[in-house]
């Protein structure tokens, strides 16, 4: 208990003091200083679970944990450029309720360590994960400037906040970069899966390739019609949606209902 409390308090002091240090500067190396200590804390958590544990393979709450991991780190890189230190701080602070589960979670065990293949997509997925979670904040944060802008209460709009068209360029940055991710753990995926059916993994690829679809669709429409607006947001939105489903809410079917987890 004491391990995920602390995460979450170096995470969420990490986040707030992100946030404050758009306006005032003088706050940034505490803010960097905290988060980096929260993804050194956490990285040695999680590698202590895998030297005490062994081979295993991870239930749902660990793989939140490893989630919450690779959105600190790129909330850091995200982070760098001082204009998008606000999605930078709503990333560590999701990563801050991500890491509540570090240790906490179910452990399977496995009789041999996982092959190169399986290590690759796990890493590819949750990296994926990470990019594609930031850009449906990003596509999140659009709605809302968008609302205020159509309701002409500019003036009541943060200041913190990047324009309009600086948060869609991130958007399509982040879906580009967790596109190609997500098409790498796709094809790794199926490099080490013998055979779908055994390893209750039929659910998670077919609404995996569902998501892979719909991110294609957005950015073939970007590219040959310039979409953007509403309709980037609502392909994000419901894309970043399925994939969510497709790891997050298999894995809780099979485990808590069905007492089963991917082979």
């Amino acid at each position: 208990m004491i391990v995920p409390l602390t995460l979450f308090v170096l995470y969420a002091a990490g986040a707030w003091l992100m946030l404050r240090s758009v306006s005032n500067r003088r706050l940034a190396p505490y803010a960097w200083a905290l988060s980096l200590a929260a993804i050194l804390a956490h990285s040695a958590a999680i590698a202590h679970l895998m030297r005490r544990v062994g081979p295993f393979s991870i239930g749902l709450l660990e793989a939140i944990s490893l989630l919450a991991w690779t959105l600190a780190v790129l909330a850091c890189l995200i982070a760098i450029d001082r204009r998008y230190r606000v999605l930078g701080a709503i990333l560590l602070g999701s990563a801050a309720l991500g890491a509540t589960a570090t240790g906490s979670g179910e452990k399977f065990h496995v009789d041999h360590v996982p092959e190169w293949e399986l290590s690759a997509h796990i890493l590819l997925s949750m990296a994926a994960a990470a990019l594609l979670f930031a850009a449906a904040v990003t596509a999140t944060m659009l709605v809302l400037l968008d609302r205020r802008l159509r309701s002409r209460r500019i003036a009541h709009l943060p200041s913190v906040l990047p324009p309009i068209d600086v948060l869609e360029t991130v958007l399509f940055r982040l879906i580009g970069t967790g596109f190609a991710l997500l098409t790498l753990a796709l094809v790794t995926g199926f490099a080490f899966v013998t055979n779908l059916f055994e390893q209750h993994l039929v659910h998670k690829t077919v609404l995996s390739l569902m998501a892979w679809v719909l991110f294609a669709i957005l950015l073939f429409g970007r590219v040959r019609y310039g979409w953007r607006g509403r309709s980037a947001v609502r392909f994000t939105l419901w894309g970043f949606g399925i994939l969510v489903l497709a790891y997050f809410g298999s894995k809780f079917v099979l485990e808590d209902i069905f007492g089963r987890h991917w082979g």
